[in-house]
């Protein structure tokens, strides 16, 4: 979970899943992301799962990137998906356990295409990295975050 808040701009919880046939495709589109601004963005691990909690770059410069490599997209991968009703309100239990351990502008994910974690409502736009009270909230929240993430493999984004 250390690696779940990036150093600015928005945080979305995701996880694709690439079948065997596709793991290049996912390498591919790791690449891509990367080059398009998303220094972070994970290649596929042996499973070919990419599981990506955090961006550490604006909101703009990430749908920019998603919207650059849309076509080398992993099946199953999707930026514009949302959770389900059980995994909002676990979305919002996580907001709220978030506050309660110390971030207290903290913003409630308002509809299930929300991300998880956006720190462009919090303080300003500030970076996750000047925040740095939310990676411990963050981790003592962990049940409630992993509860509004889509199981893995169907790449929807928490």
């Amino acid at each position: 979970m250390a690696a779940l808040i990036g150093s600015a701009g928005v945080a979305i919880a995701a996880q694709a899943f690439a079948e065997p046939d596709s793991q290049e495709r996912a390498v591919k589109y790791s690449e891509c992301m990367r080059a398009n601004g998303v220094a972070d963005f994970p290649n596929p691990d042996a499973q070919g799962h990419i599981s990506y909690g955090g961006i550490s770059v604006p909101k703009a410069t990430w749908q920019n990137a998603v919207g650059a490599c849309a076509n080398l997209q992993p099946r199953g991968w999707s930026a514009d998906a949302q959770r389900t009703p059980a995994q909002q309100t676990a979305a919002l239990e996580f907001a709220q356990c978030v506050r309660d351990h110390g971030v207290p502008d903290f913003p409630d994910p308002a509809t299930a295409r929300d991300p998880l974690i956006d720190t462009s409502k919090m303080r300003g736009d500030v970076s996750a990295g000047s925040i740095p009270e939310l990676q411990p909230a963050v981790d003592a929240c962990h049940d409630f975050f992993t509860a509004a993430l889509p199981p893995l493999g169907t790449g929807r984004p928490g």
